[in-house]
Formats: structure tokens, sequence, C-alpha cells
């Protein structure tokens, strides 16, 4: 996002310093001073109304819950950063693998409802296909396989203009 939209201040958050090491190794290698990097796990920032576009690409652990409406403070955490009109876009691949069923209809209908009752409306739900994963840059995904070997699910909701 910060190489594609140089005008634009793009934050990113990881909650691994090994992640956030790396990424930084890049932004100064490609100079993009357009992009913060934070190592804080969503829930403990505090942020609201932030963003124009929020992405979350292939979370696991407690970040996977909380895109999942499974754990409430991570949810709701992620659920406060779209600004009104703003766009979140989650890439979620789960298999047996992970230790848990992948995700099917029942599942994305319950998080459909979840982040609708927090004024996110689901606007795009698909397969996250090799071309995702490759715009993406998500280095993970690619390790990974989804889109390829490994099934993806792409989940775009967008803010109300008034926040439930």
């Amino acid at each position: 996002m910060a190489r594609a939209r140089a005008d634009t201040l793009t934050i990113g958050l990881d909650a691994s310093a090994d992640a956030l090491a790396y990424a930084a190794r890049r932004v100064v290698r490609e100079r993009l001073p357009n992009l913060l990097l934070l190592c804080e796990p969503v829930e403990s920032l505090g942020l609201e109304s932030v963003a124009d576009d929020v992405t979350v690409h292939f979370p696991w652990g407690s970040l996977l819950r909380g895109a999942l409406a499974e754990d409430e403070r991570v949810f709701a955490a992620i659920c406060r950063l779209p600004r009104p009109r703003g766009v979140l876009t989650m890439m979620l691949s789960v298999t047996s693998r992970d230790g848990r069923a992948p995700l099917d209809d029942g599942d994305v209908a319950r998080v459909r409802r979840a982040y609708r009752s927090c004024g996110l409306v689901l606007e795009e739900h698909r397969a996250v296909t090799r071309v995702d994963v490759d715009a993406a840059g998500s280095s993970w995904g690619k390790r990974l396989g989804v889109g390829q070997t490994r099934p993806g699910l792409l989940l775009r909701f967008v803010r109300d203009s008034a926040p439930a």
C-alpha cells in the first residue's frame, strides 16, 4: 500500500517483532517515508475511525479469532478502525491443518451478521486467488500456497456512513 500510494500514510501493524523487523528492512531499502510500523496487538491501540482502508491478510491466533468474531476484544478493535465508508478487507485461510474446520457458508453468514452489528456491510465474498495474494504482497499467503494448493476466502466490508 505504501509503495502504491505514496501520498497516503500507511500503518503496518503486527504483534510480532520479527515480522516487523523484516518489514522495517524493506522500508529502509525501498525508502517508504509514508509507512509507519507499529509492534502492538490491534486491541491495545484504542484507535477509532482512523482508516479509509483496513486490510487483514491471513491472520492466525488471536487475530484470526478476532477476524472471525470469536474473540470479542480483538473483533471490536478491528471493527473500530474504518471511518464511515471505509473498507475492511480480509483474506483468510483456515484448514483442518490449523486445528479447525475450513470456513463454510454458515461461518460466513455468522461473520457477516457480527460485522453488520458493528455497522460494517459485507460487499464482497469470494475465494482468494493467487492474483489476490500477489497483489497484496503477502509473503505469508505465498508460503501457505493460498489460491493454489490451499483455499482462501476474501471478505470485503464497507462501514455505513453512520456507524451502528
